[in-house]
């Protein structure tokens, strides 16, 4: 029986490619979001996350929620920081209720990667808060769940502030591309492809009540990660090292342990690093 899946934010960079992966398992897809997906054949709602009697009136009859709506731009916490805890914590909060209610049968949070560290400020604490509070549902009422840490995607369709769409444009350019702090600060970067398809992949019984972390095993130096992009383009943009500009929310994976990345979702990525930024590149000059 075709599953009847609700997508919040499926409008958005990570949530589009989700639905184009839902669509092609051929499930029946309805997205929530301010602006029309970016396809014609998913039934669409236009309404906020943050108004609990929409949120209880498009769940009835539905199987399972991918949530992702919310605060997605983490540079720009600091300047929305009592938006970014209602679009996260109580955002998630009202769609737990409405399952709740009306049994839906499990519900896949977007939280990130940042939850494993103490960097990134308001971000990674209102999505770790949404984290117990969906864990307590589950204990107490008996909601069912999978919670997603997204490594850092890229890809097309992405709002541009991103450091490998940052330091693309700029190669394209030919202008120099500026590294804040050492460049030695590490992360995980993952095909936003790949992230929708893991993302499906998680559907399976096996991850119900689970938190997975949806990677690669890999890290990469930011610094390393510029030559690489520089390379790829034939590129004439020269590196600029500003290490007095260090951020003081900067996330870097060497500073988290190895074992808290042990879940880790197991699959066939399509994109490692090279291939995606190349795709990427090329969709730049298009």
């Amino acid at each position: 029986m075709t599953k009847n899946i609700l997508v919040t934010g499926g409008s958005g960079f990570i949530g589009s490619h989700l639905v184009d992966e839902l669509k092609k398992k051929n499930y029946k897809v309805t997205v929530v979001d301010f602006k029309k997906p970016q396809r014609r054949d998913v039934k669409f709602l236009k309404g906020n996350t943050l108004n609990f009697n929409f949120l209880k009136r498009i769940t009835k009859n539905i199987d399972i929620i991918f949530h992702l709506a919310g605060v997605s731009d983490i540079t720009k916490v600091k300047k929305i920081p009592i938006k970014t805890i209602k679009s996260h914590i109580l955002s998630c909060s009202y769609l737990l209720e409405a399952s709740r209610i009306n049994s839906v049968k499990r519900i896949l949070f977007a939280s990130s990667i940042y939850a494993h560290g103490k960097k990134g400020n308001l971000y990674t604490s209102s999505k770790l808060a949404s984290e117990n509070i969906i864990d307590n549902y589950n204990l107490l009422y008996g909601v069912n769940f999978t919670v997603l840490r997204y490594s850092t995607a890229y890809g097309e369709r992405s709002r541009g502030v991103d450091v490998i769409s940052i330091f693309a444009k700029n190669a394209l350019k030919h202008s120099d591309i500026i590294i804040n702090g050492n460049g030695k600060q590490t992360r995980n970067f993952i095909h936003v492809k790949d992230i929708a398809k893991g993302s499906v992949l998680a559907l399976s019984n096996r991850y119900k009540n689970k938190t997975l972390n949806i990677g690669s095993n890999k890290k990469t130096k930011i610094i390393d990660l510029a030559k690489k992009i520089i390379k790829l383009s034939k590129s004439k943009s020269k590196l600029v090292i500003k290490k007095n500009k260090k951020r003081i929310d900067d996330f870097d994976l060497n500073k988290i342990p190895n074992k808290s990345l042990k879940n880790l979702l197991r699959f066939k990525m399509h994109y490692n690093l090279d291939k995606g930024i190349k795709r990427y590149l090329e969709s730049l000059k298009n």
